[in-house]
């Protein structure tokens, strides 16, 4: 049994009296007649393994004979000279394990043998074939009252199952992960070995991208950001045509994926080789809030510690450059921080590079288990010359709520309301920090045997890095 049939097992054992429906994805239109590289959908490759577009899987604990049923494109001789090889019906059951497999234009009849009788549907709404399942639903409800019929009466989301399924990889996934990390890592020193002043930013996005391809990855996890000098305030820079100065640091947040498993990391370091004493001070903020997190990520422990302990270190840095107006406590209590830390240390990773999961789990703090796998990423981005603090007390998840609630842009309006009438201090930066952003990000797998760092082989120490800077 592989690792897709086991998963698949799993699923249909806790759809008890449910059908699910999983739609796989379909090919995105870039611009005229070029379609976007197609990457199947998570999900659907998470069960099936299968990765040509506009296919659907229909899974069906209770019937005699098909629980497992895949519609997929069918053999087309002329189809596949202009476009490339299909399994068809025959390969859907023969390399993909499916009981019985029909052409995708079967759908709506295979709706109709799988969904009478069943009590619920479980099926993710919002999709391309919404039109599709939900009419095909609604005609069998009116043939249901007529004839007696069972017919789902409500449609309840995959992700509920799918979700905690994903968030806990097996030992084969966490083989995949590895993999991708270790090509990744390969890139990374790659871009350090050959960076130098005067080189554009997409010069060494390119060297380091040759390494991933040369390595079998078919495609990065997600657009590299290779951001020099202040370009790397901007969390999601992706432009990379800046040319790089004598002086500058390069932070790079890029990776790898490999059989759909993506690894994620960033390096920051010298352009030139060398770090200069205000860099460095930020650098060390940075990197011991690294190492604290990676510490707090052991088994068992709330996950919300991983963030936590970034925070409390980056703040304790910020209060002892004078960044920050008051002292450790106060800048945590009220997110004086967040002007310089406005994100979080981390996320899940794994078919998705923010897999999917819940951090929270009835309410509460979800702990460290094994299986799981996820990056830890502290990081310093001084942007302005001067930064305005008011001194009031932050409710970060009221405000988030409210964000829900009313829409982001009005909550951040209701929010400024609210801070027009508070005291307010303003530190002006010294010019020597200005610019500098600094992010390091590391790639954790949870084990029975504790916390492994699947990029720690990558320097992370000032030495370490200005020595792969060397080349």
């Amino acid at each position: 049994m592989n690792h897709h049939e086991e998963r698949r097992q799993a699923f249909m054992g806790r759809l008890g009296d449910r059908v699910a429906v999983i739609v796989g994805g379909t090919p995105a239109t870039r611009n005229h007649d070029v379609d976007y590289e197609f990457r199947q959908d998570s999900n659907f490759y998470f069960l099936t393994g299968f990765s040509e577009p506009d296919a659907v899987a229909i899974f069906d604990p209770n019937h005699e004979s098909e629980k497992y049923v895949l519609l997929v494109r069918p053999r087309d001789r002329e189809m596949e000279i202009w476009n490339g090889y299909r399994a068809g019906v025959e390969g859907a059951v023969e390399d993909f394990g499916a009981d019985t497999a029909y052409p995708i234009d079967n759908l709506a009849e295979q709706l109709t043998e799988h969904l009478v009788g069943a009590e619920r549907l479980v099926y993710q709404l919002g999709g391309r074939l919404d039109s599709a399942v939900l009419g095909k639903l609604g005609s069998l409800r009116g043939l249901g009252t007529r004839y007696g019929h069972t017919v789902p009466t409500s449609v309840d989301d995959p992700s509920s199952i799918l979700d905690e399924m994903r968030l806990k990889k097996s030992d084969a996934e966490g083989s995949l992960l590895q993999r991708a990390c270790d090509i990744s890592m390969d890139g990374h020193l790659a871009a350090m070995a050959v960076t130098q002043p005067g080189m554009y930013e997409y010069q060494t996005q390119a060297v380091m991208e040759q390494v991933f391809r040369t390595a079998g990855s078919p495609r990065n996890g997600y657009p590299s950001i290779v951001a020099s000098g202040k370009n790397a305030c901007i969390l999601h820079y992706t432009e990379n045509t800046s040319v790089m100065a004598d002086g500058d640091l390069l932070l790079i947040d890029a990776a790898a994926e490999h059989k759909q498993y993506s690894s994620d990391i960033t390096r920051t370091f010298p352009v030139n080789g060398t770090f200069t004493p205000p860099q460095r001070a930020i650098y060390e903020i940075v990197l011991a809030a690294h190492t604290a997190s990676i510490d707090a990520a052991q088994l068992g422990a709330p996950y919300s510690g991983i963030h936590q302990a970034s925070v409390r270190v980056v703040s304790e840095g910020l209060v002892s450059l004078g960044l920050v107006p008051f002292g450790t406590e106060d800048t945590i209590a009220m997110h004086h921080y967040r002007e310089f830390f406005m994100h979080g240390t981390g996320h899940w990773l794994g078919l998705d590079v923010h897999d999917c999961g819940a951090q929270r789990a009835g309410g509460q703090d979800r702990p460290i288990d094994v299986g799981m796998a996820f990056t830890v990423e502290p990081g310093v981005y001084v942007d302005s010359p001067s930064v305005e603090f008011t001194k009031e007390a932050y409710d970060h998840e009221a405000r988030m709520e409210r964000r829900m609630r009313v829409g982001w842009d009005a909550g951040r309006a209701l929010e400024a309301q609210e801070r027009a009438d508070l005291e307010t201090t303003t530190v002006e930066i010294p010019e020597e920090f200005r610019g500098i952003g600094i992010r390091i990000e590391d790639d954790l797998l949870v084990t029975a045997t504790g916390t492994l760092n699947m990029t720690g082989d990558l320097p992370t120490t000032i030495d370490e890095v200005e020595a792969a800077c060397q080349g």
